[in-house]
């Protein structure tokens, strides 16, 4: 775990059940979408020096991450998450298809890769028996998304689609 994202998801899981109701509510959203009790809890919780272009990023992992009760653990990349949902054939084709275009997807001010991604995460939260995501990974993923050499999305796709030959 990045040392400077320990003190935000610390925060974030000390949050009372309105403080985190809030963020919920917010899933999917940019944080120029935002109610003023969801921005306002958020900024309660954001690490001072967080770089301005980053924040939408740190507010949507904030907002997913309050899907998920705030005893759970940090649980698995959501690569590996959605890889073992293959390999046990939870996940349709067509959801699989969309796993592919959120990987062509850039992330930009219109929110749409968050769209896209919310409502994946929220599949997978079903059909993975609410196995908790490791958030701290997901924000440095959506960090480095726009990266040019495409390291996470090659990092997913590696960890999502390559299969494992039986020898």
């Amino acid at each position: 775990m990045k040392a400077e994202f320990v003190p935000f998801f610390q925060k974030l899981k000390g949050l009372g059940t309105g403080d985190r109701a809030a963020l919920r509510r917010s899933a999917g959203e940019m944080l120029k979408e935002a109610d003023g009790r969801a921005i306002t809890v958020f900024y309660r919780c954001l690490p001072y020096g967080v770089p301005q272009w980053q924040e939408d990023r740190w507010f949507a992992v904030a907002c997913l991450c309050c899907l998920w009760d705030a005893e759970s653990d940090n649980g698995a990349p959501f690569e590996k998450i959605v890889s073992n949902l293959i390999q046990a054939e939870r996940l349709s084709s067509s959801m699989q298809h969309k796993v592919e275009i959120l990987l062509d997807t850039a992330w930009d001010d219109d929110g749409y890769l968050l769209t896209k991604l919310t409502r994946l995460i929220k599949m997978i939260r079903q059909k993975s028996d609410r196995v908790p995501i490791d958030f701290t990974a997901l924000l440095e993923d959506l960090i480095y998304w726009n990266a040019e050499n495409q390291s996470v999305q090659r990092k997913w796709a590696r960890a999502m689609f390559t299969t494992i030959s039986e020898e």
